[in-house]
């Protein structure tokens, strides 16, 4: 279906723990750090990372493949360099294994926004979220590219193959498991998107993973904090625009209208068509070993096609 990086996203390869079990992670923590686990908490749905939340207090992570190991040291620089620069709470690793294979930070005050928690908000603490979210994307935009490359960002080109084995397996996977009507609609999205997405008139620093399961929010100071930043991508700004259609679409164009950075006529449809393509490729990947439901990903993907 495509010949070049249209979308410029992680594709749904669902990477196999290197451990089966979790006491090899913990023993790998309190070797390394000293640290006393009282309790802990097991994330198995991540895709790239082993998560695991240790007494409430420090989130650590275990990347999976050598390709996200080595991207690691890149991301902690980075947070490192961003510190001071946004007005955000976002990680700062303070734990680093000696052979630099798993990290550890603070936890951010917070639990994760998604949509439903978004929606029990009251309308002030939604305009503050909208508000907070569109300053982190406007500093973070701001980034020059020189610095930003320093960091080993992603580039659009990097995908070019990735995608095109995403293709290969939605016609072998997914489409075997949809209705004619479904099928139809992902392939016409995908000729449709083409047109938008072959031509990014502006790149920019983004984050490049900025959705709902990557925000939370601290209802004791009304403030968000942002996470995962493994996926920097000098790519189409409209990208980090996803999160607002987590929210619904109104605050999309709010927050446009707030943007700081180069616009342009396509820039919220090209926002509504990676929301759009994030959950094909969360419900390929419900059938390529990830940890998520195949009933949940597809109502989501019912959802966001108005199917």
């Amino acid at each position: 279906m495509s010949d070049t990086a249209l979308f410029a996203m992680l594709p749904p390869f669902y990477d196999v723990p290197p451990h089966e079990h979790a006491e090899w992670y913990l023993k790998r923590i309190q070797k390394e750090h000293q640290i006393r686990i009282e309790k802990y908490r097991y994330l198995k749905w991540a895709f790239d990372n082993d998560v695991f939340i240790i007494n409430n207090e420090v989130v650590f992570r275990f990347p999976r493949t050598e390709k996200v190991r080595s991207n690691l040291k890149y991301e902690i620089e980075f947070l490192n360099f961003l510190n001071g620069k946004l007005k955000t709470s976002i990680p700062r690793y303070s734990y680093v294994s000696k052979s630099d294979d798993f990290a550890g930070y603070k936890i951010i005050p917070g639990k994760t926004l998604t949509a439903a928690a978004f929606k029990s908000l009251s309308m002030s603490n939604k305009e503050k979220v909208i508000d907070q979210l569109i300053g982190f994307i406007n500093d973070f935009h701001g980034i020059a590219l020189d610095d930003f490359e320093k960091f080993k960002p992603k580039k659009r080109e990097a995908f070019i193959d990735e995608e095109k084995k995403v293709e290969t397996e939605l016609s072998a996977r997914l489409f075997p498991r949809l209705s004619k009507t479904e099928v139809y609609a992902i392939e016409s999205f995908y000729r449709e998107s083409k047109t938008y997405l072959c031509n990014i008139p502006n790149i920019c620093a983004t984050h490049g993973d900025l959705y709902a399961y990557n925000v939370l929010w601290n209802k004791d100071k009304s403030e968000i904090g942002v996470i995962d930043f493994s996926d920097i991508l000098i790519g189409d700004p409209a990208k980090d625009f996803e999160v607002f259609y987590d929210y619904g679409d109104s605050y999309a164009e709010v927050a446009y209208k707030k943007y700081e950075g180069p616009k342009d006529t396509d820039f919220l449809k090209r926002a509504e068509i990676y929301y759009k393509v994030h959950s094909i490729y969360t419900l390929l990947s419900s059938l390529l070993g990830a940890r998520i439901s195949f009933d949940d990903s597809y109502r989501r993907f019912k959802e966001r096609f108005g199917l």
